[in-house]
Formats: structure tokens, C-alpha cells, sequence
């Protein structure tokens, strides 16, 4: 055990002296257009707390943004994802305590839930409020540091799209816009009703919470399981087939999580041929407003959204309807 111990130790300190290192502070230059919002002059720490990518990868993101980023996860195995628990606590641990005021993901994939026992063991109620971004695998570590420590929390593109500009301009766009302070919000236009009762609303309101259906599952049951009542939740997953995600949609509503929900806005789930009839067959029978967008999730487009912002869903005509969504705390500066 003392040997163990002894290695840990060792394996963190290294980890410390790499962290130490890393070129995360303000980002340089960006892909877009001159007049468009860039990384330029934002406070950011990187994190990879999910799947790692190559070095070469990496590198093309370093180049992306103007300035060197050293490589905190290169493993992409399963082997590799499962061997560096330790080391990623250490990491994101360092990083959600760090000077920088905007903690982004790197990229999802898989990883979180293997970190989350230790991390909510953690007190980061001395820290400073920070802005965290990510979506997909970092759903639960958006939850628990919105719900537990009130942070600002952003469902978006992670810092590899952004600066690859593998996301919709518009997109990423929005989210720089925002954390530029050019908006203190984000909006989704393109919502459809997907039930009787959401063609019936005139208006909604309510606080933005939800993210990846399949990682807000995984939730349930634990410390930092998705809090809903009172909320406009939205949903999207990826490459799910219809018999999985009804499971998933039946698994959340056997749990309770839609019991005081005031409405639900379905985004990107893939393609296969089944989706469409489950997600239709589920907001007929959850008897509560639904609406369906294309504009985020796992697509081309992502459009951003953020836990706890003060969410409106508004008829804008006869069959078009938005959902608007207000920060209401000012950035951390």
C-alpha cells in the first residue's frame, strides 16, 4: 500500500510539473473573419477530462490559436481512458482551482463519470466563480459545479471545435460573443412544437438546465443528479437507436425527472430511421410542452446554452417558436 501511495505521489507531482507548465492563460488568434469575435484576450484553462486525442491534434489546436498548448491527454484506447483516472483528477482539479477564469473541455467522448466520485468530494466554494464550457461527456461536471457552487455554466462547443472550427460559425460565434460580453445570452429560433401542448403555449418561462441524454442518465441516483423542477430542460445525444433512447427517455421519466418540468426542447439525437417516431410517441405521452430543434447537439450546429439562465420559449408566429436565454450574473472578469 505505502508503495502505491509512494507511486501516486510521484504520478501527481508529475502531473503538478506538467500542469505548471501549460499555456492556457490568454489564447491568441482564432479562424474566423477579422470583424468576428476570436479567442483573443479570454482568461482560459484547458481541460481533457473525457477522451484524449493525438499529439498531432493538438498541435494543429496550438497552431489554431496562436500560442503553444502542451498536450494534457493523448490516449484515445479504452486502456488508456481507464489508466489515467488518477491523473485527470489531478489535472482537473488543478484546473477548476486555477487563476483562469474560463475552464473549457478540450473534447468529450468518455472519461467524466470515472472522475466524478473524487471530484465531489472536493470543496470549491473558496474558489472564484469561473465560466466552464463543454458538452457531450462533460454534461455531469457542468451539472455539479452549476447546481453545488453556481458557476457559469455553458452547453457548447469545446475549445477543439472552436479553434479547428469543426462547429457552424454561427455557432461558435455565439459563444464568443458572449464571453466577449457582446450578449449576455443565447438564442435557439428554429423550435418546432412537437405535442398539442407545446402548439397551445403562447410563453414559457423557466431556468435552463439539461445537455447529453445519455450522461444526464448516468446522473440519476447520484450526488450531482440533474435537478429539473421548475425547468426548461433540453436534450440531445448521438448515434443513439430508437430503442435506446426510448429506454433512456422512459428511464428519465420512471425516475421522476420530469415531474414539475415546464417544457422539454428535444435537439440532435443522429439518424437513425426509429428517432424521430420515439421522440414524437414521447412528447405525445409526457403531457407537457416539447418542442424539437436541429440547431444543437452533436451536429454541424451546436448553438450554446447555459444552466440556470432565466429562459423564455416565445411564439414568433404561427408555427415558429425560440427559446431565449439570459445569464443572470455577470462574467467573471
Amino acid at each position: 500500500m505505502s508503495m502505491w501511495i509512494g507511486n501516486a505521489l510521484r504520478r501527481s507531482r508529475a502531473v503538478a510539473r506538467l500542469i505548471s507548465k501549460l499555456s492556457v492563460g490568454v489564447l491568441g488568434t482564432s479562424l474566423f473573419a477579422a470583424d468576428a469575435p476570436s479567442l483573443s484576450g479570454l482568461s482560459i484553462v484547458v481541460i481533457a477530462p473525457s477522451s484524449g486525442d493525438s499529439a498531432h491534434v493538438w498541435k494543429s489546436v496550438s497552431a489554431a490559436v496562436g500560442r503553444s498548448i502542451t498536450p494534457i491527454n493523448t490516449g484515445t484506447s479504452d486502456a488508456q481512458i481507464f489508466a489515467n483516472v488518477e491523473s485527470k483528477v489531478v489535472a482537473l482539479n488543478w484546473a477548476l482551482r486555477s487563476k483562469w477564469m474560463i475552464v473549457w473541455a478540450f473534447r468529450g467522448g468518455y472519461g467524466v463519470d470515472r472522475l466524478m466520485p473524487a471530484i465531489v468530494k472536493e470543496d470549491y466554494s473558496d474558489v472564484p466563480k469561473k465560466v466552464l464550457i463543454g458538452y457531450s461527456d462533460i454534461t455531469p461536471l457542468l451539472l455539479h459545479m452549476f447546481q453545488k457552487y453556481g458557476w457559469t455554466v455553458i452547453h457548447g462547443p469545446c475549445l477543439r471545435e472552436v479553434a479547428l472550427g469543426t462547429k457552424s460559425q454561427r455557432s461558435c460565434k455565439a459563444l464568443l460573443d458572449f464571453l466577449h460580453g457582446r450578449t449576455d445570452g443565447f438564442v435557439i429560433d428554429d423550435l418546432v412544437p412537437f405535442n398539442k401542448e407545446a402548439a397551445a403555449a403562447k410563453e414559457i418561462c423557466g431556468e435552463i438546465t439539461g445537455g447529453n441524454l445519455t450522461c444526464i442518465v448516468s446522473t440519476i441516483g447520484t450526488q450531482w443528479q440533474i435537478e429539473t423542477k421548475g425547468k426548461i430542460v433540453l436534450l440531445e445525444d448521438t448515434n443513439v437507436k430508437g430503442f435506446y433512447l426510448d429506454r433512456l427517455l422512459t428511464h428519465m421519466a420512471n425516475a421522476g425527472c420530469f415531474t414539475g418540468v415546464v417544457a422539454v426542447v428535444l435537439g440532435n439525437f443522429g439518424c437513425d430511421a426509429g428517432v424521430c417516431n420515439v421522440l414524437k410517441c414521447f412528447a405525445e405521452r409526457l403531457k407537457i410542452p416539447v418542442y424539437k430543434s436541429s440547431l444543437f447537439g452533436h451536429e454541424k450546429d451546436n448553438m450554446p446554452f447555459g444552466y440556470g439562465f432565466s429562459g423564455s420559449i416565445l411564439r414568433v408566429s404561427a408555427k415558429a417558436y425560440k427559446v431565449s436565454m439570459t445569464s443572470k450574473s455577470r462574467l467573471p472578469s
